[in-house]
């Protein structure tokens, strides 16, 4: 049987990163902090398949264009979180769409 190898080129923009946190009021602090600095981020449920052990189920979506000033903001702060983690974009633009 023939085998078919598929190669799909993927750049920045097919990744998120999201922080994972322990609690709910550690991702509320942060990203209030993110937005008075200008530095894009969303709230979003914590990827399940990324997350070892237990978390707050909260974590916050950045983009991959912010990776860096985040980084450097992680380092620089004593914010609480668990990881900061890379992930594929896997959001669905039709979900929660009935109509």
């Amino acid at each position: 049987m023939p085998l078919l190898i598929i190669c799909v080129k993927m750049d920045n923009s097919d990744f998120h990163y999201f922080i994972i946190f322990d609690t709910y009021e550690d991702a509320m602090a942060m990203h209030d902090d993110l937005d008075k600095l200008s530095i894009d981020n969303k709230i979003s449920p914590a990827p399940l398949d990324l997350v070892e052990g237990v978390c707050c189920g909260v974590s916050l979506m950045i983009e991959s264009s912010d990776k860096e000033m985040v980084d450097k903001y992680l380092k620089d702060t004593s914010f609480k979180y668990m990881k900061f983690v890379k992930a594929y974009r896997t959001l669905n633009s039709k979900r929660d769409r009935y109509c």
